[in-house]
């Protein structure tokens, strides 16, 4: 599939945790992909938590052919007050199934996975736990690394909606971006999304780092 240009985006507000002692956080570099089925809204998304677009309420739809790479930089603060630099990848993936052949590629070294459907649309809770089990289970995350959004384009009502059963364990948002409720409970929970694949990624980094002086001794 075609990759379009990348955007580089600004830095954002420091996102507020991650721990200390888990290895170092200073240029790190993260690849975030998003993932779901065609037209549940992942590009809107993508551009928001990217601060590409200024406002996130467009009607137009455009298909995003292939994939979409967005860059930007976020400050994570630790709990001990300092802040690191971190580099932002995030994979747009078209949910379009001719591109089938290019989503394990694009999922190929991510360190977290925001999984995106429409609550409103039955067979979509399916079809997320199918995109789960072929192309994010096998990255091996943890638990903290992947964040479900049940995302409602056109939202009917007030209406509550409970994770897929077999995505339980992840962190799960009902999303929406027509109304500024919406809009704070998606950058809320991407925060402390980042902050979870952020030191999941720098746990990781520290034990391959002890175990490679394991080998060495």
């Amino acid at each position: 599939g075609r990759v379009e240009p990348t955007a580089s985006q600004r830095s954002l507000p420091p996102s507020p945790v991650a721990q200390d002692g888990c290895g170092s956080m200073d240029d790190m570099k993260i690849k975030l992909v998003l993932v779901g089925p065609a037209k549940v809204g992942k590009t809107r998304i993508a551009n928001y938590l990217a601060e590409f677009e200024d406002n996130p309420n467009f009607e137009t739809y455009n298909p995003t052919v292939g994939v979409r790479i967005l860059e930007f930089e976020r400050d994570v603060k630790s709990k001990g007050g300092r802040v690191a630099k971190i580099q932002v990848e995030v994979w747009d993936a078209s949910g379009d199934k001719k591109f089938e052949n290019c989503w394990p590629a694009i999922t190929k070294n991510a360190s977290g996975a925001i999984m995106i459907y429409d609550p409103n649309v039955r067979s979509q809770e399916r079809d997320i736990e199918l995109w789960h089990k072929a192309f994010i289970h096998p990255l091996k995350l943890a638990d903290t690394q992947v964040l479900v959004c049940a995302h409602q384009r056109d939202p009917v009502g007030k209406r509550s909606f409970q994770p897929p059963r077999t995505l339980e364990k992840h962190a799960f948002e009902v999303s929406g971006l027509d109304n500024a409720e919406g809009i704070a409970a998606l950058r809320k929970s991407f925060d402390a999304f980042l902050v979870g694949v952020v030191k999941a990624v720098a746990e990781k980094s520290k034990a391959d780092m002890e175990e490679g002086m394991k080998s060495l001794g």
